[in-house]
């Protein structure tokens, strides 16, 4: 591996371990695999990760991060009312999507690790206030409805991302229950009452 300063060899053990957890699941990101797809020793992943297990919360914390910025991207040019339903519907995706996976595998371990949790956790804080960020602009330009003396649009984010991640899971699970189309449609329904909207 060529020379590079400190904080720029991180990053290169992040982005390769960012490639071993989408090609071979969270849970295989191992000193062993990283070090090979980055073509560097082991004791450099060493000299900056304590553990393993510190390794896979900032691969989790920095690809939450590129994943959510991506998706802002996405729908950066629609209106509040897409960009609601393109960041909260999952209906279009698979449970065998490497991303998809990767956030299951990473899911199930935060269970169990409460420093993963932690970042878990932050991530989920993160789609919130992106979230909130959307219904404001919604309700600034006319889109929603919204009266504040009832109920913070804050509870109403979180209830709305319940209900995706709730029906999602579902149909991932067992489709026969709960179909993509559904549940998309689902929310669909919900952001329409939570929020007044009233497409045309």
């Amino acid at each position: 591996m060529s020379y590079m300063a400190k904080d720029e060899r991180r990053n290169a053990i992040l982005d390769a371990a960012i490639k071993v957890a989408l090609r071979d699941g969270f849970m295989n990101v191992t000193t062993r695999k990283v070090s090979a797809e980055l073509g560097a020793a082991t004791g450099i992943i060493h000299h900056h990760f304590s553990s393993t297990a510190e390794l896979r919360r900032e691969v989790f914390r920095l690809f939450t991060l590129q994943d959510h910025q991506a998706i802002c991207d996405q729908i950066a040019e629609l209106t509040p009312p897409e960009q609601l339903f393109q960041l909260l519907d999952y209906s279009t995706s698979s449970p065998n999507d490497p991303v998809n996976k990767l956030w299951n595998d990473a899911w199930a371990e935060a269970v169990r690790d409460k420093a993963l949790g932690e970042v878990y956790s932050d991530s989920m804080l993160m789609l919130h206030r992106e979230v909130v960020s959307i219904i404001e602009s919604g309700c600034q330009s006319g889109f929603f409805h919204h009266d504040v003396r009832q109920e913070s649009i804050e509870v109403k984010a979180w209830r709305l991302m319940s209900v995706s991640f709730g029906t999602i899971t579902i149909s991932y699970i067992n489709p026969s229950i709960m179909q993509p189309a559904s549940a998309a449609e689902l929310l669909k329904n919900s952001i329409r009452h939570e929020l007044g909207y009233q497409p045309d």
